[in-house]
């Protein structure tokens, strides 16, 4: 499996995928290693900046070249670059699974930026040489499509979640929580959401809002609390844990997923936390954005608005608040929802069998 780093916070899917896989061993390849007391796993083979630049590292090829693997797994289209040379040179059947920014950007005036150059000129040699492409949403599979991908090599293949570790917990009758979960970057527009929650706050004494994440826009979210007069409501806890996530989540009730279109064209693929929060019985009000629909049943297991519409997020989060009926209704309905598309057991099995598939078709070719 190739990752340029393993593992950030946000990534948490990518280590749950690999130990839950039965009848696949995996050697992780990377630019290098984060957070590895909270993803333990062994072998990572670490690249550092040389690998980095060049996508070669001497020590990777004298792997290959001693371990007889049977495919590479790159997750997101950018490490799917990195894995390109090895599939070729060693004949390796190469599936890539796409999750969102790695394929927006390749429509995006933002694949112009420098960073993104080697990305976006290497993008049509994967697409091509790609033996399977896990597409996460719907969206992400036609997008793939209108750049170019053949069509009889794109699969949806949606991430699960641990249907055990994300449940329902005791909740305060007296409180409403509220939640908002990710990193702190435009696309998330939580900036709505907290626009949203005062009007709602304004006039509900018993609704509090907690942000979970860390990134570049705290400082800016920050002020705009000041500023909206809720300092006294809303709670910054910087990034968690998953298992401090699950906790949180078991003592909310609603969650705010705002995400919108950011300006360099970056959107959502299917966000986990959405997921996380639909499993433990938090009702999502979210938006009609990338995967999100996928996830989200408008008006069965929670609430979907447009993009930036402050005034829809109000109005679903203050009928939310109001009832407490319709939100054990929709909450029950999102857990059976994630139970029916989302076990991350049952996905993980699916997985293999695309890996078993890839394999089948690198030997007929």
């Amino acid at each position: 499996m190739f990752r340029e780093d393993f593992l950030p916070f946000s990534q948490t899917f990518v280590y749950e995928e690999i130990r839950l896989l039965q009848r696949h061993r995996v050697d992780v390849f990377a630019w290098r290693r984060l957070n590895a007391q909270l993803f333990p796993y062994e072998p990572v083979h670490v690249g550092g900046a040389p690998f980095l630049l060049t996508r070669y590292h001497p020590a990777f090829h004298a792997k290959f070249r001693s371990q007889a693997y049977d495919l590479i797994h790159a997750h997101f289209g950018t490490s799917g670059m990195y894995a390109l040379p090895y599939a070729s040179r060693y004949r390796l059947p190469l599936v890539v699974t796409f999750h969102g920014v790695d394929v927006t950007v390749l429509s995006s005036w933002a694949r112009f930026l420098p960073h993104r150059w080697p990305y976006a000129c290497l993008a049509p040699r994967l697409l091509n040489r790609m033996t399977l492409g896990l597409c996460v949403s719907n969206e992400i599979h036609d997008r793939l499509r209108a750049l170019g991908a053949p069509a009889d090599r794109l699969v949806i293949h949606r991430l699960g979640i641990d249907l055990t570790q994300f449940t329902i917990g005791a909740r305060d009758p007296e409180r409403v929580e509220v939640i908002m979960v990710g990193r702190l970057v435009e696309k998330k527009g939580f900036e709505y959401g907290l626009q949203a929650f005062a009007r709602v706050a304004k006039s509900t004494s018993n609704v509090f809002l907690t942000i979970v994440g860390d990134g570049p826009r705290r400082r800016a979210l920050e002020q705009l609390v000041a500023q909206l007069g809720i300092s006294d409501r809303v709670q910054f806890t910087g990034v968690l844990a998953s298992h401090e996530v699950g906790e949180r989540l078991r003592r909310s009730d609603v969650m705010l997923a705002p995400s919108v279109t950011g300006r360099d064209g970056n959107r959502e693929g299917s966000p986990m936390t959405v997921k996380e929060a639909s499993a433990s019985q938090v009702v999502p009000v979210s938006t009609h954005h990338a995967g999100i629909p996928e996830i989200v049943a408008d008006g069965v297991t929670g609430f979907l608005v447009d993009e930036r519409d402050v005034d829809g997020l109000a109005d679903r989060l203050g009928r939310l608040v109001r009832d407490q009926h319709l939100r054990v209704q929709l909450g029950r309905a999102a857990r059976a929802k994630m139970e029916r598309e989302f076990d991350n057991r049952r996905q993980v099995d699916e997985l293999e069998q695309l890996y078993d598939r890839a394999v089948a078709a690198a030997k007929r070719s």
